[in-house]
């Protein structure tokens, strides 16, 4: 009988050990050290989309722990020396996507992290393949009547630190802007209506693939990953017609469970 209520007592800790694993992931847009430049006061849409992927992460049950981007923001302006080199590190990946493997390790470190999720987003058009940021597109549009198809890339890259490799990435594209191309806000109104329809598309698109792919890294076959089934808006809104990854189907033999893209595997 003791023999079995310490076998018992030993299954249970084992139990509690499993479940209690956390991994911590440092989300970090490629804006975060920039001064706003837009009159509307926005948040650039690198921020609006790792403000979303945080919440994501920390409503896990502990799976997944983040801190979030005003923590972050807090410890960088009482350090001066990390703040030069996140501007540095950021600033470097935004312009060229090379990755700083190593100053990333130093920075996640502060913050009690081991893996890096890094954010970018930039607006192109068919005329120039040149990325701006969105509320500097508006402005743009603002003056002139541009009437060219505007994209919205927004490029996630989820690093592990330990062995310097990429876990995961992916790409999402949206055209932004009503149907016949316009996309302006000559006044605060029509910016915030161009807010929120960013907010959703970050929402219910990016942050709710790629954090269920991402927990997947971490926890194979927990879940299933999100399903591609997203209709074009008629109504001027975001159209949100990213291909998110989906489980390949086949008719003829069973496929090997399919959890996004991968670049080098864990």
């Amino acid at each position: 009988m003791k023999l079995f209520i310490n076998l018992a007592l030993i299954f249970s800790l084992l139990i509690s050990t499993v479940q209690a694993v956390t991994f911590d992931v440092l989300v970090l847009p490629a804006d975060l050290t920039n001064t706003k430049g837009n009159y509307y006061a926005f948040d650039e849409a690198s921020e609006i989309i790792s403000n979303d992927i945080i919440k994501k992460f920390n409503a896990t049950n502990g799976k997944i722990k983040s801190p979030n981007l005003y923590e972050v923001k807090s410890k960088l302006h009482k350090n001066s020396e990390l703040n030069r080199l996140t501007d540095t590190t950021l600033k470097k990946y935004q312009k060229s996507n090379t990755i700083d493997y190593e100053s990333l390790k130093k920075i996640s470190a502060e913050f009690n992290c081991k893996s890096v999720l890094l954010v970018s987003s930039g607006v192109t058009t068919n005329k120039n393949r040149t990325k701006r940021g969105v509320w500097e597109t508006l402005e743009i549009a603002s003056l002139f009547d541009i009437s060219y198809p505007y994209r919205l890339e927004t490029s996630l890259v989820l690093l592990d630190n330990i062995n310097d490799l990429v876990m995961w990435s992916n790409t999402y594209s949206t055209r932004l802007g009503t149907n016949n191309n316009t996309f302006y806000a000559k006044n605060y109104s029509q910016a915030a209506e161009q807010y929120e329809k960013l907010s959703l598309y970050s929402k219910s698109v990016i942050a709710e693939s790629a954090s269920q792919n991402i927990l997947l890294r971490f926890f194979p076959k927990a879940i299933r990953p999100v399903e591609t089934k997203v209709e074009n808006n008629s109504g001027g809104a975001l159209r949100f017609d990213k291909t998110i990854p989906e489980k390949p189907k086949s008719n003829t033999e069973k496929q090997e469970d399919f959890f996004g893209d991968m670049i080098y595997g864990i």
